[in-house]
């Protein structure tokens, strides 16, 4: 997602460093690395970054009812569960932003 679509990667990093300041602290130290493993393509589990990333990340984010309810309306829209989570905290919470990257890349999201 973030080699089609690299003006995520600084939002995506940031929630990330609210939820893991350790593994951002990681990136950071290892920024050359953390490059080149994002550029290659995809092998599998070993070159998916992102699920690295998220595997690592607390499994247990507290949302608000009505941030709950956003979700719950993105997908509603027809995407899928995880793809809404990565879009939504990587546009800080907003609904209205995050539906519009949705719309605007959901020939991406396809497998």
């Amino acid at each position: 997602m973030v080699q089609a679509n690299p003006q995520i990667l600084q939002p995506m990093l940031q929630e990330l460093g609210k939820q893991n300041p350790e593994l951002v602290r990681l990136v950071q130290g290892h920024q050359a690395e953390f490059l080149r493993l994002i550029n290659e393509p995809g092998e599998g589990e070993e070159g998916n970054v992102l699920g690295q990333l998220a595997a690592s990340m607390p499994q247990g984010i507290q949302v608000t009812p009505e941030e709950h309810e956003a979700i719950e309306r993105l997908e509603a829209m027809g995407f899928d569960h995880a793809i809404v989570l990565q879009v939504f905290f990587a546009c800080n919470k907003n609904e209205e932003l995050a539906a519009n990257y949705l719309l605007d890349h959901m020939h991406e999201f396809d497998d």
